[in-house]
């Protein structure tokens, strides 16, 4: 297992690309050693986004694939560190969103 696969986000990540994103993690090739996730072209992201971000890290970690984020821009960051303090019965919400910043690259 030594591939890696880069996922390039553009524009926003909100409820209208839902759909989208759920076809994205359905179409995750089982075999990865790692996945790269940029976010450099991404302005705006809401709840959708974080949604996304968790189920990626589960799948991912199911497989044992290594994810790694960069690129986060200020919207998208305020709303990771917002998150942090979020207690979600159930979920690994607060885990997934403290590895995102911690393995992040780029502007802050």
């Amino acid at each position: 297992m030594d591939d890696t696969l880069l996922l390039t986000a553009r524009g926003e990540i909100d409820r209208a690309c839902e759909p989208d994103l759920n076809r994205l993690l359905d179409s995750l090739p089982i075999t990865l050693s790692d996945l790269v996730l940029d976010m450099q072209d991404v302005r705006f992201m809401d709840v959708t986004g974080l949604h996304f971000l968790c189920d990626l890290h589960q799948r991912t970690a199911r497989r044992h694939t290594r994810l790694h984020t960069r690129g986060w821009q200020a919207q998208p960051r305020y709303l990771l560190h917002a998150a942090v303090h979020l207690n979600m019965q159930g979920q690994d919400l607060n885990t997934v969103v403290r590895a995102a910043l911690e393995r992040s690259q780029g502007p802050s």
